[in-house]
């Protein structure tokens, strides 16, 4: 008969590099973390780290990030412990995983320093880490539940595959829209556990863990802890849904905001399309001689009723507006990347500060002024990752499976975004750019490794 490959030879023959992963973590954590402690803080960052003291109190964002700032409060590291702990996960899952996919140490080692690099290279990657947007731990806890699967792939270890389904669970709890990362991975990981052969149990494993972790990323949505009273649900969609509006009726000739959003007064079309601002809600609204003062509001539901009429009526209005927020997330735009960090930390009632305001003044300015450049705003990520992807793939096929799946989360994060975003802030595609970047190294350190003998077929 006829041996077939398992799929397995695409991870590595040695162990796992945990001291070295941590290692290198820990290096990168002190670089980033450094000048900007304990981290920038915006709006929602802020009110995260407030409800650690007064309790959840609202549900407009996923209440994960505000028990995670307890916890490095309860620490006594204040803000800076999330932040170094979110940087620290980040970049041991990335080494940890490039270690299990290289073919020898040195190909791995040469695949951390690139994967750092490309935060360089790509300001808009380091930027958003200087922050704590929520964004920043989804990406990690996604990039540490691929690096334990691809270690219990490589032991065959159900403990480390239930650990990666429960930081995948993490991911989600902390980001609505963070399926789109797992939308091909999970069912991969159901497929074959051990990208290969696996038992039964540990697709049961997958499937049970998946299913609660689920499950209490939907509780969490719904009751606070630790009483666990229940806070009143909002529409997360009602921001989108009156970009949009500003949008199909700049582009269209036709008024769809309700009349709450201007408090009654006469709106023109001329000022719809000096309002509009494709890159954020809040610059289309904000107060401007000459305009109406707009209110971010969902009118009763007058929103929501106008969005459907106008995507309706006006469809191609409708693409084109959500076109112009996708150009500006990619940093297609002639004016480069819109918010690549945010170099301040907002008003809080402990009153943080920066403990370097130097550094981290001349940090964010690099993020800042290098981020335009032509060759390194984040859709050179997304056009990157697949062609690297599909090189590495042809030369190696025991890797398709892998590499297919993770580009299916590069391109179902920022598609889901292309209809549900606010805005576009560069670290809303933070997580999918993290995975674009691990994708180019990846198959990078496979067209690297030298190919290895198949079995040979025998006869039976």
């Amino acid at each position: 008969m006829i041996r077939v490959s398992s799929g397995r030879s695409v991870l590595s023959p040695d162990r796992p590099p945990w001291l070295l992963a941590t290692a290198y973590a820990a290096a990168a954590t002190l670089a980033i973390c450094w000048p900007v402690w304990p981290g920038f803080m915006t709006y929602d960052g802020v009110l995260a780290w407030e409800q650690t003291k007064t309790g959840v109190q609202t549900m407009t964002w996923p209440p994960m990030h505000t028990y995670l700032f307890a916890l490095s409060r309860q620490a006594g590291a204040g803000t800076g412990g999330l932040l170094a702990a979110q940087t620290f996960l980040l970049f041991f899952a990335a080494a940890l995983a490039l270690g299990l996919v290289a073919s020898r140490r040195w190909i791995a080692i040469a695949g951390m320093a690139a994967f750092a690099a490309l935060f360089v290279a790509v300001p808009a990657l380091l930027g958003v880490t200087f922050v704590h947007w929520r964004d920043v731990p989804t990406a990690s806890f996604a990039l540490l539940g691929l690096a334990l699967w691809l270690a219990a792939a490589r032991a065959r270890s159900l403990p480390l595959l239930v650990a990666a389904v429960v930081s995948i669970g993490l991911a989600i709890s902390l980001r609505y829209n963070a399926f789109a990362l797992f939308a091909l991975v999970v069912p991969l990981m159901v497929w074959s556990p051990y990208l290969g052969p696996s038992p039964a149990r540990a697709r049961i494993a997958v499937v049970v863990t998946l299913v609660a972790g689920l499950a209490l990323a939907w509780g969490s949505t719904r009751w606070r802890l630790p009483d666990l009273a229940p806070v009143p649900k909002v529409d997360n969609f009602a921001g989108t849904q009156l970009l949009d509006l500003f949008g199909v009726s700049a582009c269209s000739g036709r008024n769809y905001l309700p009349p709450a959003v201007a408090e009654g007064a006469t709106v023109t079309q001329a000022q719809i399309r000096r309002a509009y601002d494709p890159r954020h809600l809040h610059l289309t609204i904000k107060a401007q001689p000459g305009l109406p003062h707009f209110f971010e509001t969902d009118g009763d539901g007058e929103v929501k009723a106008a969005w459907r009429d106008a995507v309706a009526r006006d469809f191609p209005c409708y693409l084109a507006h959500r076109n112009a927020v996708f150009v500006e997330q990619m940093g297609l735009s002639r004016y480069g990347v819109f918010m690549t960090t945010h170099p301040a930390i907002d008003p809080t009632s402990d009153r943080i500060v920066l403990a370097r305001p130097g550094y981290a003044t001349q940090a964010a300015l690099y993020a800042m002024r290098s981020a335009d450049g032509y060759g390194r705003r984040p859709i050179l990520l997304y056009l990157a990752a697949p062609l690297l992807a599909l090189l590495a793939m042809i030369r190696r096929p025991a890797a398709w499976p892998l590499l297919t799946v993770l580009l299916g989360g590069c391109a179902a994060y920022p598609a889901l975004l292309y209809v549900a975003a606010p805005a576009a802030d560069a670290r809303y595609i933070f997580p999918s750019s993290v995975l674009c970047a691990f994708v180019m190294v990846a198959s990078a350190l496979i067209l690297a490794s030298p190919k290895r003998q198949e079995p040979a077929p025998d006869a039976g």
